[in-house]
């Protein structure tokens, strides 16, 4: 359960919390960068990097969190996607992004480039303007067309800088203490539960790669579905009963979801249908 806003020690257990996160970073961080390194002197594309980046930093948080003795073997493996190690066993892992409302992803990368613009149009003035800058919308569901990008773009660099406007595209921007500029789209409604079937879907589009792991020489093989955090079509209420519930039927050993966000794991309960 999270901090509660009525707790009379509120602000002491923020900081606890923020410092246990500064920790808990620095320790993944340290387990993660020799990969993180590798990984940019290899042969990748930039677009394959970054998503391998995003991969290793999700199975470092994971391990963390979940058994701090398992040990990377392989971080650039391709089939599975990692191969680690828990004591003498040799443990292959797949990762799937959990990507609840598919709808909604694309317009989450629309709105990710149009704040890397932001950014770099303020690059002159990010000593004046760093922080951490949440956007609020209006119209939640805005058309991001040509026309409206341009014009919602001008109207979150007019705010930021503090120029009085009217409003048209934002509802509110709030602003924390950071470093550098980021910039993020916050919700501003309470979204729906994961479904079942949604969790059946991905699992099936790992299933068929199981054929081809039998050379890896593994003694387990997991599956690790990574809900990406605050973004819309990640984001959920709580699971249906019956993801918790009833078994899956798999020939993964071990599935897991893990909440990035919220750094919370969940093991499902599997029935092996023996197909492979």
């Amino acid at each position: 359960m999270g901090i509660q806003a009525d707790n009379p020690n509120l602000i002491k257990l923020l900081l606890e919390q923020s410092k246990k996160l500064q920790e808990d970073r620095k320790v993944v961080l340290s387990k993660i960068n020799p990969w993180l390194d590798i990984l940019e002197k290899s042969s990748y594309s930039k677009i394959e990097k970054k998503q391998k980046r995003k991969e290793i930093i999700d199975i470092g948080n994971f391990i963390h969190y979940f058994d701090s003795s398992l040990v990377i073997e392989d971080a650039l493996s391709e089939s599975p996607d990692f191969i680690v190690k828990q004591n003498e066993l040799k443990i292959g892992i797949e990762l799937k992004d959990l990507i609840i409302r598919q709808n909604e992803k694309e317009k989450e990368g629309i709105l990710k480039s149009l704040f890397e613009q932001i950014k770099s149009e303020l690059k002159s003035e990010e000593k004046s303007l760093c922080g951490l800058y949440r956007i609020e919308l209006i119209d939640e569901n805005l058309s991001l067309k040509k026309k409206h990008k341009e014009a919602l773009k001008k109207e979150i660099i007019a705010l930021i800088k503090g120029q009085q406007i009217e409003q048209k595209y934002v509802k509110a921007i709030k602003k924390k203490p950071m470093s550098e500029i980021s910039i993020y789209k916050g919700e501003t409604t309470i979204v729906g539960n994961l479904k079942r079937k949604v969790v059946e879907e991905k699992i099936k589009t790992k299933e068929e790669k199981l054929k081809s792991y039998s050379s890896e020489k593994l003694d387990e093989i997991w599956l690790l579905l990574v809900i990406g955090g605050v973004e819309k079509s990640s984001d959920y209420s709580f699971f249906d009963s019956d993801i918790t519930e009833k078994p899956f039927e798999s020939n993964f050993d071990k599935i897991f979801i893990y909440d990035f966000f919220h750094r919370e794991i969940t093991e499902l309960k599997i029935t092996l249908h023996n197909n492979v």
